[in-house]
């Protein structure tokens, strides 16, 4: 089998009068039934948007399955806010029900879900703090729109007969030539004549807690008007700002501080004020250690990828590709976020300039290994051992709420960097020593018997370039990846 040879890199509102008196069609019906799903929450039909979310947070919390509550008034009181606390939804079930909810909407671009023509609809983007997402805010918006003069009527054009355009015939020699133009009536709106008017409102943006970054909150038909048709809708986009202390992923938030070794050995205690205004005091357990962690949540994911090498060590395994490159990092990207992505690669060799991949789980790898002299396996860490080198000290549910569901709050994690001391005196080595636990490494000669070095800092990168001797034989030409020949294996 053959693999590669080289390294690439809403709709509108539901027609709903088929079963009603007038509709066109279908049996008629009883009175609509509009008013249960306020009552499931305790409200009337006149409640505001950020009453309806008031009464269900108290009923989740009471009638959650989790605190003991009933399941099934758990459900009904979740769908009612589901509906309810969605514009268009609530629209559709104030007019028709729950039979025009569930019938939902077809609808074409530009037509609304009954074939109506509907206006343009128009985006503003709202920046907003992270602080109004956090705790759930209310914000007010004068945008200016276009409406219609209803007083003064929309008629049909005269000039066009409705039509928007004119066509003139022309007579160009022995032929006859039909042209169509614009309606030359000044106030002919595709067809229509009427009054518009430019005019400023104003809007609350209800922004929801834990709105994600660039979430859209709809308002139907608050857009300029039409003649022929619905008014469009205005959008905004939630364009969330970057906070100075803490960082956002999912439902998670992360606070980076710095503490001392003495902090991170023996314990610590940090005042953080949360995003609400609360004063949190956080402490490490009693006897717990903090141990310093490489792991970048904001990297990708398969950046973060752990890999054990193995030294004289290869794979019996069939492998799934080779290519002539030994560029360990390179490997690993091109594993990572290159033409191997997504493949199930657990494993590469490299051998004399020559790797060797395996789509294998670690288990798999591991099992098939083989001693061969001057080979080093390179082996992904399984997720469970991935896991525990990602630990970070976090509060839970001390994050962000969840958007569809208030009762889901993320974690706050800390982000911990250790801050070591530049020198210890020789005393103060001699007690550390009698208290921490034994070091690891034991010379097995005295100094008398070898070299003596002591080490010193200096930069890898810097070394590297001080030192670096260019391969005339490289090829300059070469992409990314060097251009190496990568070839799979024939099956």
């Amino acid at each position: 089998m053959n693999f590669f040879s080289a390294f690439g890199d809403d709709d509108g509102f539901p027609g709903m009068f088929g079963g009603m008196p007038g509709g066109g069609g279908g049996r008629p019906r009883g009175p609509v039934d509009n008013e249960s799903l306020y009552k499931e929450l305790g409200l009337e039909k006149t409640a505001t948007a950020a009453e309806i979310k008031k009464a269900y947070r108290k009923l989740a919390v009471k009638h959650h399955p989790d605190k003991g509550g009933d399941p099934e008034k758990f459900k009904n009181i979740s769908e009612a806010f589901e509906i309810l606390s969605d514009e268009r939804k609530k629209s559709r079930y104030d007019q028709g029900g729950m039979e025009a909810v569930e019938q939902g909407g077809g609808g074409n671009p530009g037509r609304g879900g009954s074939g109506e023509k509907k206006g343009k609809s128009v985006s503003h983007n709202l920046k907003v703090t992270l602080e109004e997402v956090y705790n759930g805010s209310v914000r007010k918006l004068r945008l200016s729109r276009v409406v219609i003069d209803k007083s003064k009527g929309v008629t049909q054009c005269s000039s066009c007969g409705g039509r928007g355009v004119v066509i003139r015939t022309m007579q160009m020699g022995p032929m006859v030539q039909r042209v169509q133009s614009p309606c030359p009536n000044g106030s002919c709106d595709k067809g229509m004549v009427c009054v518009k008017k430019n005019v400023k409102e104003t809007i609350e943006v209800h922004i929801p807690r834990g709105a994600r970054d660039g979430q859209k909150i709809t308002f139907y038909e608050m857009g300029d008007e039409i003649p022929d048709g619905n008014a469009g809708d205005v959008h905004i986009v939630l364009d969330i700002q970057d906070h100075k202390d803490y960082l956002r992923k999912g439902c998670d938030l992360y606070l980076k501080r710095k503490i001392s070794l003495v902090e991170a050995l023996c314990g610590f205690e940090m005042a953080i004020q949360h995003l609400d205004g609360r004063k949190l005091l956080v402490k490490s357990a009693p006897g717990d250690v903090t141990i310093p962690t490489s792991f970048d949540p904001f990297a990708d994911e398969d950046e973060n990828a752990d890999w054990t090498t193995i030294d004289n060590t290869a794979c019996r395994l069939d492998p799934m590709a080779q290519a002539e490159l030994d560029d360990v990092e390179k490997l690993k990207a091109v594993i990572a976020k290159g033409q191997l992505k997504g493949k199930g690669i657990g494993a590469f060799c490299i051998q004399r300039g020559q790797t060797t991949f395996f789509a294998a789980s670690t288990d798999e790898i591991m099992d098939a290994t083989e001693v061969r002299r001057g080979a080093t396996l390179y082996v992904l860490a399984d997720a469970a051992e991935g896991a525990s080198k990602r630990m970070m000290k976090a509060i839970p549910e001390q994050g962000m709420p969840a958007p569809s569901n208030p009762m889901l709050i993320g974690n706050l994690f800390l982000m911990l960097d250790i801050e070591y001391p530049t020198s210890i005196d020789a005393s103060q080595a001699a007690q550390l020593k009698q208290l921490l636990p034994p070091a690891l490494n034991v010379p097995t000669f005295t100094a008398a018997e070898a070299e003596v070095h002591t080490c010193t800092n200096l930069d890898p990168v810097k070394s590297f370039k001080d030192t670096d001797i260019p391969d005339e034989t490289d090829q300059d030409s070469d992409d990314e990846l060097g251009g190496q020949r990568v070839q799979c294996a024939q099956q």
